[in-house]
């Protein structure tokens, strides 16, 4: 199986009717087979496939003889990327690959995204009629498309609806959204749901929007009341919600689409592939520790190829990433349309968020066989309890991993926790020279 292909085969030998190409591009991480056994003894093939895009297929398989995939490009100038440069970047989603029958052990581990519901939502408006009642929650358009990256979007969002109470949240992740009690009984099987993309009038104080029309995605959630038509005094008896990240302007477009060029290139609009690369960015991790100091130093060396893409695409290295730090985890991401996780983990002891720093610089050198690449310092002060020498600096994690470290130090620690998993800015970047 691959990200657009599926070949099933039986004793060595091809089942021509499913040695096809799918009808739309798929998410490989997600999909799985199995052959299933009903009680009477038989048995059948389940496969089953993850959408990358939520939309409806006209069947399973592409019919056509002129698949996206086949396309070959064509440099004419500099400004292009040649099929050589494309075919040595391809991700292992596109080839195809093995895959042992099964079906997940935990599915919200595999859907999880490690974004968290404040970092997700950006507001929320009640509405009400006499015969139902409406809920929109404001979404950040950037933090959507990284979570439906690797994730179907009908997986990203939950909700348990009784008659009388409301709960959304992440599914994957299960970071409450909004929970509350209705002042009056709903019919639960009348519930419906959509993301749409709405005009959002009434901005809050402090967002610095300036679009005289500023639209985002939002989840629509309209609930059907029980009885008598009829308008309740408030609409929840109580309730609860999380706290609310400020709406955003998105960069300029034409940054955007030069920046996904830089991260994947001929494939800069395909959100799965560029979530693909960005794991890929990553070479190797280097940690150590600085015990005069009491600082922890980890290098996350990247591919060679990316400083020569910069220059094609004339985009800055320094600005294409981001760095989150809490107290014992740190997540690095690629920013081109939105933040594409290179590399995310947990630390070996506690460090001071707010005393953390990082740099970029251009390592390595012919001369002694090394090809010069860029590498991302990260530097952490570690806090005064967990001074003297870590067993272990840095270890990668899933994002399931994430998310259950974070709502673990929810439990245990001040209900503001999640504040200090905030972004750092670049300091004292030096582009020239190894940086030592």
């Amino acid at each position: 199986m691959s990200s657009w292909q599926v070949k099933v085969s039986c004793g060595g030998k091809v089942i021509k009717e499913l040695d096809q190409e799918t009808y739309d591009d798929i998410l490989f991480d997600l999909s799985w087979w199995k052959v299933d056994t009903t009680g009477a003894g038989e048995q059948s093939l389940v496969i089953f496939l993850a959408k990358a895009s939520h939309r409806a297929w006209a069947g399973p398989w592409f019919l056509g003889g002129m698949n996206p995939h086949k396309k070959i490009a064509f440099a004419w100038s500099n400004e292009q990327v040649g099929q050589s440069i494309i075919k040595e970047l391809k991700v292992g989603s596109q080839a195809l690959r093995s895959m042992e029958p099964g079906e997940p052990e935990d599915w919200n581990h595999e859907i999880s995204t490690a974004i968290t519901a404040e970092q997700m939502c950006t507001g929320m408006d009640l509405f009400e009629s006499e015969t139902s009642v409406q809920i929109v929650i404001h979404l950040d358009e950037a933090a959507l498309d990284g979570a439906t990256a690797r994730v179907p979007l009908e997986e990203v969002f939950a909700a348990d609806i009784t008659r009388d109470q409301v709960v959304i949240f992440l599914r994957g992740d299960g970071f409450v959204i909004f929970k509350g009690k209705l002042n009056g009984s709903i019919n639960q099987a009348q519930t419906t749901w959509k993301i749409r993309n709405i005009r959002r009038k009434n901005l809050p104080q402090d967002s610095d929007i300036k679009v005289p029309a500023f639209f985002n995605p939002a989840l629509c959630i309209k609930l059907q009341k029980e009885g008598q038509p009829r308008l309740w005094q408030e609409i929840f008896a109580e309730s609860q919600s999380t706290s609310f990240s400020l709406p955003r302007e998105r960069i300029p477009w034409e940054e955007r689409v030069a920046r996904c060029q830089v991260l994947s290139p001929g494939a800069h609009t395909d959100k799965a592939r560029k979530a693909e690369r960005a794991q890929d960015l990553c070479t190797k991790v280097e940690c150590s520790q600085d015990l005069l100091l009491n600082r922890v130093i980890i290098h996350l060396h990247l591919e060679e190829r990316l400083t020569a893409m910069c220059q094609k695409f004339k985009v800055g290295l320094d600005g294409l990433f981001s760095m989150k730090v809490g107290p014992r985890m740190i997540q690095v991401n690629f920013v081109a349309d939105a933040e594409y996780s290179i590399c995310m983990g947990g630390l070996g002891g506690e460090c001071i968020p707010e005393a953390s720093s990082w740099e970029i610089f251009i390592d390595g050198n012919e001369e002694d066989g090394i090809a010069p690449h860029a590498v991302l310092k990260l530097g952490l002060a570690k806090s005064e309890r967990n001074r003297g020498r870590w067993a272990e600096v840095f270890t990668r994690w899933q994002p399931w991993q994430v998310s259950e470290n974070l709502k673990q130090a929810m439990k245990d620690g001040p209900a503001d926790e999640l504040e200090d998993f905030g972004d750092l800015d670049l300091e004292d970047a030096d582009m020239e020279g190894n940086g030592e």
